[in-house]
């Protein structure tokens, strides 16, 4: 029974042909991109801030304050009729 039981393990375990060298040539690149990304971090952060601004600019300081009163108004007409 147990030649059997391990022959079964034997032939359910799988095999990968995975070279050695492969692998090390694959950690070493994540390591690369790991050290990339760390050091140049501040730099993908602004450039991904800068993408953000192009899509969605900012208001400028009269129209957020335009805004800000239309609100306001909004609310007190809303008070008003409660």
């Amino acid at each position: 029974m147990s030649t059997f039981a391990s022959a079964l393990y034997a032939v359910s375990v799988p095999t990968f042909d995975i070279s050695l060298l492969a692998v090390v040539q694959v950690s070493l690149i994540l390591v690369a991109v790991s050290a990339f990304a760390l050091l140049f971090k501040p730099l993908l952060v602004g450039i991904a801030r800068a993408m953000v601004l192009v899509v969605r600019p900012k208001l400028s300081r009269e129209q957020r304050l335009a805004r800000q009163q239309l609100r306001e108004e909004q609310a007190l007409k809303l008070r008003q009729q409660a």
